[in-house]
């Protein structure tokens, strides 16, 4: 499951120190003789240090999924796939993680669409969605030259219809692309972390309890008190939890 950040190390070889590079080394020599903690020890202090990659979550979060931490491996997949969203690899381990989970939560039907709609504009990276508007935008214009310069009718037909499905592949991207940076920007989730944690329905630890959720559960951030998180399930049922127990994504 553990990927090699050899084409890593290699690409920032001139900027990673002697430190980081010893703790990815003994990193990766304690998950391969399976001491996770070891290994979850030296990932979390390389990241502690400023350093981030796909491959550095992807394997934190293989590392927690093997000594048992669901609510954290879950976490490290999400933090891995807002780097890369269509790992094939990502997508695997996150699903059996995932299915391993106690909160089993309903689904309504405007939760569906909304879920859809999540999946839809994660697929690609902002940046991706930019890069396909902007070459069926040249594709659409080259299609319309073209068009413009045929001599025969045929060649004009084709060219034209190519022409209007480019520069509508144009505006669907652009419109997902931002809609994309639009949820980027406003939408937060958050991973259940500990094993159990108390829903209350104000945001003290006085209040009254509304539901209980456990590790690895994915929630909806609605707003953020300082202490305390307000979030919202799929079912639509809402309540505070303190942020220290969950790891917002």
């Amino acid at each position: 499951m553990r990927k090699s950040l050899s084409i890593i190390l290699c690409f920032f070889a001139s900027v990673l120190n002697l430190q980081a590079n010893d703790l990815l080394i003994k990193a990766e020599q304690a998950y391969d003789i399976k001491h996770y903690k070891e290994a979850i020890s030296h990932y979390e202090k390389l990241i502690a240090s400023g350093y981030t990659s796909y491959e550095l979550y992807y394997n934190l979060g293989n590392s927690y999924y093997r000594n048992g931490d669901l609510g954290r491996a879950i976490y490290s997949y999400e933090l891995a796939r807002k780097i890369e969203p269509n790992d094939e690899d990502l997508k695997i381990n996150l699903g059996i993680v995932s299915s391993k989970t106690i909160d089993k939560i309903d689904t309504k039907e405007n939760f569906f669409i909304t879920a859809v709609k999540t999946n839809l504009l994660s697929s690609f990276s902002t940046s991706a969605w930019a890069w396909l508007s902007i070459t069926s935008l040249l594709l659409a214009c080259i299609s319309f030259f073209i068009f413009i310069n045929s001599n025969t009718s045929l060649l004009k037909r084709v060219f034209f219809v190519i022409a209007f499905l480019f520069t509508f592949s144009f505006l669907i991207t652009y419109l997902l692309g931002y809609s994309a940076l639009n949820a980027k920007s406003e939408n937060k989730f958050a991973i259940i972390l500990a094993k159990e944690i108390k829903i209350m329905n104000e945001p003290t630890v006085s209040a009254t309890i509304k539901f209980r959720l456990h590790e690895g559960t994915k929630v909806r951030v609605v707003e953020n008190n300082g202490d305390w998180l307000l979030i919202k399930l799929e079912n639509g049922n809402e309540g505070w939890l303190k942020a220290t127990e969950v790891g917002v994504i």
